[in-house]
């Protein structure tokens, strides 16, 4: 570890959120939200998730480039649609206005939005501690 770091390296970090990001969590949120639906059950696990998540993914991606976060997330989604055309059906009443790619593509947009919501919530955090 190199002198001045923090307990756990930036480097460290970053891979981390790396894998942590790499997670095709709009597919799972899908997957999970539609296998409850078929059995007629709540989803009470989706949304306190996909908040931890959010949260997660936005605290570990503070030191990461900005156009590091974007193509990731890109990949990330584009994995969670070839998923979700191979493991979720496609039941149009389910997925109406939209359809099944389109609500993958809005999930992965929504966690997106959060993790660089968070991410600069926590630079900003950051910056105002150190001063």
């Amino acid at each position: 570890m190199k002198p001045g770091n923090n307990f756990i390296g930036k480097d460290f970090m970053e891979i981390l959120w790396l894998i942590v990001t790499l997670i095709p969590v709009p597919f799972l949120f899908h997957y999970y939200e539609y296998g409850q639906h078929i059995k007629h059950e709540e989803a009470t696990f989706l949304l306190p998730s996909a908040i931890l998540f959010v949260i997660v993914a936005g605290l570990l991606s503070r030191n990461v480039k900005l156009r590091y976060i974007f193509f990731v997330n890109i990949i990330t989604g584009l994995l969670s649609i070839f998923l979700a055309s191979n493991f979720i059906f496609d039941e149009g009443a389910w997925f109406k206005p939209v359809g099944r790619e389109g609500a993958v593509i809005f999930i992965a947009l929504v966690l997106f939005t959060g993790q660089l919501l968070v991410r600069l919530l926590s630079r900003t955090f950051v910056v105002r501690n150190k001063a």
